[in-house]
């Protein structure tokens, strides 16, 4: 992989000039302490590690100015004849000479180290970003497979019971659907299915046993077989019994309910007039729609 930004890892500015600035007095302070201890010894040495420290922190430029600034340093003040600008031997020559030779390549070791450390650094970013890419990918594939499955077994239970439907609902879309003959079947006006949904249609207690269909967060009723009172044109309920089921999706769980066609359930309130209370069940006009998906 070609990573072009490599030799970029040291923070631009100019106050990594001044740190090596900084640095080269701290060297020249330390050496200055110790001139009456090691007199004309080692007199780049603290020099050297000065330069280290500035290509390892603050990158090539600086160590280099650094390295430039301390040979006259050293060389002035700390190899003899000590203070003497006149005099320049052999001595001062193979001081100045081993310096050059040690410390540039310190810091074009250094340098491509801090280089390939850096470029590593890069590479895994990059590694983690297509990663969490894959991860995306992954997610809306499933996403997309689960709603192709939710699709097909929604189609095939439609079509199989279409014509006992009478209501489908997600509440994370505020999606509800009330079938139109089954509405007119209770009497109850447009806007009020449109304003209070099922609610409107059913008895008061067995409005508030259901109330988990109308929630995202709410308790939801079992699966299965239920007995509603439903209202009537006369302003009386009946007795239905009804089968409700689930279909959970990413989107949230859509909520079918439909006439039961098989055996009588165990009522869940003292019967009425057991009268079936909507005999027009087919699903072929417009249906009224709260909400959308």
């Amino acid at each position: 992989m070609d990573i072009r930004n490599a030799r970029r890892w040291a923070e631009p500015g100019a106050k990594r000039y001044v740190g090596a600035l900084l640095v080269v007095f701290a060297a020249f302070l330390v050496r200055s302490l110790l001139h009456p201890v090691l007199d004309h010894s080692m007199p780049g040495i603290f020099f050297t590690c000065a330069v280290i420290i500035v290509e390892f922190t603050w990158g090539l430029g600086p160590a280099i100015m650094a390295m430039i600034i301390s040979i006259p340093i050293f060389d002035f003040f700390f190899v003899p004849p000590f203070r003497d600008i006149a005099q320049f031997d052999r001595r001062d020559v193979l001081i100045v000479s081993g310096f050059l030779l040690i410390t540039p390549l310190a810091v074009v070791l250094i340098e491509r180290l801090r280089r390939a450390q850096y470029r590593a650094e890069l590479i895994g970013e990059v590694a983690q970003t297509r990663y969490e890419m894959l991860l995306r990918a992954e997610n809306e594939r499933m996403l997309l497979s689960d709603s192709v499955q939710l699709g097909n077994a929604l189609m095939t239970y439609l079509t199989k019971h279409l014509d006992t439907i009478f209501y489908l609902s997600n509440p994370a879309t505020r999606y509800e659907f009330i079938d139109e003959h089954f509405r007119r079947a209770t009497g109850v006006a447009p806007d009020v299915v449109k304003r209070e949904g099922l609610r409107a249609l059913l008895h008061p207690e067995d409005a508030q046993r259901m109330a988990g269909l109308f929630a995202v967060d709410g308790e939801r009723p079992h699966h299965g077989a239920h007995n509603l009172r439903i209202r009537t044109r006369d302003g009386g309920y009946e007795m239905c019994h009804c089968e409700l089921q689930y279909f959970r999706a990413h989107v949230g769980t859509y909520v079918i309910l439909r006439l039961h066609a098989g055996p009588t359930v165990r009522p869940v309130a003292p019967p009425q007039t057991l009268t079936p209370a909507a005999t027009a069940h087919a699903v072929t006009e417009t249906p009224v729609v709260s909400g959308g998906i």
